[in-house]
């Protein structure tokens, strides 16, 4: 998924930049948490706070995405999926937004934390947040609010760090290979 496979215009280009832009200084007390690469950290309503981060390999574990829902005075939620569970969502490549997730599972639940930029508004901001859903039923929806603890990361951050990790996405079936196995 290199950025440049989806973005041969030089206003794809500006949009690339401007995920560069518009990610804002996260507290130290957010950012310590973090192991890895922060892919969303933000303030979502009052009093509660996402954040998602891309945490490397280690000696005895492989790379994982993590997940951490906060509200204050309460117990948070904190979840991982390793990279081979294959929870990422690409962009597909078409459509007036271009958007990624990566999916979190816990007990029936899906938390899908998503990031979105709309490619034809010239104004338009990165966007990110979570939707929580248990089967076909959303159970409920938090957006990034835009405030100087909200850091999104650049678009396609995501699918970068998977094919780092050694992982290609097969388009046509709409699937994550192991790079090694794709290429036989």
């Amino acid at each position: 998924m290199k950025n440049y496979r989806f973005c041969a215009s030089i206003f794809c280009m500006k949009v690339l930049a401007a995920g560069f832009l518009i990610n804002y200084p996260v507290s130290a007390l957010v950012a310590e948490s973090c192991i890895g690469e922060v892919f969303v950290s933000c303030n979502v309503a009052k009093n509660k706070h996402l954040q998602v981060c891309i945490e490397p390999a280690t000696d005895n574990a492989e790379p994982k995405f993590t997940y951490k829902f906060s509200e204050k005075e309460k117990k948070g939620l904190s979840l991982s999926e390793n990279f081979s569970a294959k929870t990422v969502s690409p962009w597909k490549g078409v459509g007036r937004a271009i958007n990624s997730s990566v999916v979190f599972n816990h007990q029936g639940y899906q938390y899908h934390v998503w990031q979105s930029f709309d490619r034809l508004d010239e104004e338009a901001e990165l966007q990110a947040g979570v939707n929580v859903s248990k089967g076909d039923e959303n159970i409920a929806s938090f957006t990034c609010q835009s405030d100087n603890q909200t850091s999104i990361a650049p678009l396609f951050v995501l699918e970068d760090a998977m094919e780092a990790a050694g992982w290609c996405y097969h388009s046509g079936k709409f699937e994550w290979q192991n790079c090694a196995v794709k290429d036989q």
